[in-house]
């Protein structure tokens, strides 16, 4: 950091709500020595209410209200970053969104907002902060299980997260002599406002729920310990063996939402970058 005494930190994503707000529970218990957390979403009111629960006299939370499907949100976090100069020790690149439906039928916004957000987002969030990582730091990237065949009826969130897949995994790689350490976390199901228990119906309301805040402390752990991928539950593991193994034809078929989905949450306005949904 050009010798430059730096403050160390931590940036959470889609930190309004669900799996962010379980990732900032877990690093405010798990890293003591952080200077602050910085957590980035679009509703500032959420944000202020969870720094008021979080933070304390060991750790400063900062929010940052700020749409990452905006024109101007990575020169906004560029310039706070070069103002700064931190040493991030934890980056959680959390915020994505979710629409299910056949692809003639959808809407173009929520299209486009999942490409933005969960492709274009995810990946400006990584560039822009990687470099203020350094030897013992980590990342994680919030995937899914939905990339691990086509899913029919999901098909642009699937294909979203299967980009998400490959750059993780490339990540890794390329970060790995650097000493820092990208993992791909892949969850399933999740009581989140976008998968709300009791309101989805079909396959996805027989598909097992992960414990939002045990898996964050447990992707933590592995992130710390220099693991690429991990994805929770024996179900999900076995659900990734047989779409790597069947044939594509079958796998569609299997994976087909055809018969029903999560139910559409109301619509407030733009799609934000809280609406995190990792189904």
């Amino acid at each position: 950091m050009n010798g430059i005494q730096t403050r160390t930190i931590a940036i959470v994503t889609g930190a309004s709500s669900g799996l962010g707000a379980a990732f900032l529970e877990a690093i405010v218990a798990r890293y003591r020595n952080l200077d602050e957390i910085w957590i980035v979403a679009r509703r500032e009111r959420r944000l202020r209410a969870l720094a008021g629960k979080y933070g304390n006299s060991h750790t400063r939370i900062r929010t940052i209200p700020l749409d990452l499907t905006g024109p101007d949100a990575y020169g906004t976090l560029t310039g706070m970053l070069e103002d700064e100069r931190p040493n991030i020790r934890v980056l959680i690149n959390n915020a994505g969104y979710e629409r299910e439906g056949v692809l003639r039928d959808m809407s173009p916004a929520d299209i486009r907002a999942m490409i933005d957000l969960n492709v274009t987002a995810m990946t400006m969030v990584s560039r822009v902060c990687l470099p203020y990582m350094g030897r013992g730091s980590f990342a994680v990237i919030t995937g899914s299980v939905s990339p691990f065949a086509p899913i029919p009826w999901q098909a642009v969130y699937a294909a979203s997260k299967a980009y998400v897949r490959f750059l993780s995994r490339a990540l890794h790689e390329e970060e790995r002599e650097r000493g820092v350490n990208v993992l791909l976390f892949s969850p399933g199901n999740m009581d989140t406002e976008m998968n709300v228990r009791g309101a989805v119906s079909g396959k996805l309301a027989r598909l097992p729920y992960l414990d939002l805040r045990r898996e964050a402390v447990r992707t933590l752990a592995r992130a710390e310990r220099g693991c690429a991928t991990y994805t929770p539950l024996a179900f999900y593991r076995l659900y990734r063996i047989f779409a790597k193994l069947a044939p594509s034809a079958l796998a569609v078929r299997v994976t087909s939402l055809k018969s029903g989905g999560a139910a559409a949450p109301p619509r407030n306005g733009a799609v934000t970058a809280a609406s995190t949904a990792q189904a």
